[in-house]
């Protein structure tokens, strides 16, 4: 008897999860991204002429469910970009920021994060990381806003003349088999952004 209890409330426990378990990715230009993942915006000029960084093709889309409670954090790790303006629309309302911003708002089938850096005044690059949670399930991605060489990326330029290096995108110097993801490769003085599938 004790024991049917038990097993009903653990039964109707997983019921109650599994109802809040909205689902959602977060997508890229289209595409499905892995929890984690890291996206590369360059800069562009915007249309009053400044350079400027915009997150536009960055989606957040529910798997199931039309309608979603959603608390997010967005959070700058590092910027060397000098920007005028940090803004991130993400939720109906533009907001400016500095270095970190938590928001709760209701979504629909699919949101922009709109997360711009505008006026960028150096070369460089910001890298922010985007957590969202859905119900019990919770999400991040990785912004990388680059202006100019990546080489501005500190640990490249600790690299070893005419030695090729291979670095993520959190600085961190890779070696043996890469996994699937992008990275940054640098040969002497020549440095590129190189994906791997």
């Amino acid at each position: 008897m004790y024991m049917r209890k038990i097993t009903t409330l653990i039964v109707a426990f997983v019921a109650v999860l599994s109802t809040q378990a909205q689902g959602f990715v977060f997508q890229f230009q289209g595409e499905d991204l892995a929890d984690g993942e890291t996206v590369i915006i360059s800069a562009e000029e915007d249309l009053f002429g400044d350079l400027s960084c915009e997150s536009s093709s960055l989606a957040m889309t529910l798997l199931r469910g039309t309608t979603a409670s959603v608390t997010a954090t967005l959070e700058v790790t590092f910027n060397s970009l000098n920007a005028a303006t940090l803004q991130w629309c993400m939720g109906g309302n533009c907001q400016v920021f500095e270095t970190s911003l938590t928001k709760r708002f209701a979504m629909g089938f699919s949101e922009q994060v709109q997360f711009d850096a505008i006026g960028i005044q150096n070369e460089g690059y910001l890298k922010a990381t985007l957590r969202a949670t859905v119900g019990i399930e919770s999400h991040q991605v990785n912004i990388l806003f680059v202006n100019g060489d990546v080489d501005g990326i500190k640990p490249l330029s600790q690299r070893r003349d005419g030695a090729r290096a291979v670095y993520d995108l959190h600085g961190r110097r890779m070696e043996g088999r890469l996994p699937a993801g992008m990275y940054i490769v640098a040969e002497g003085e020549r440095i590129r952004k190189v994906a791997i599938k």
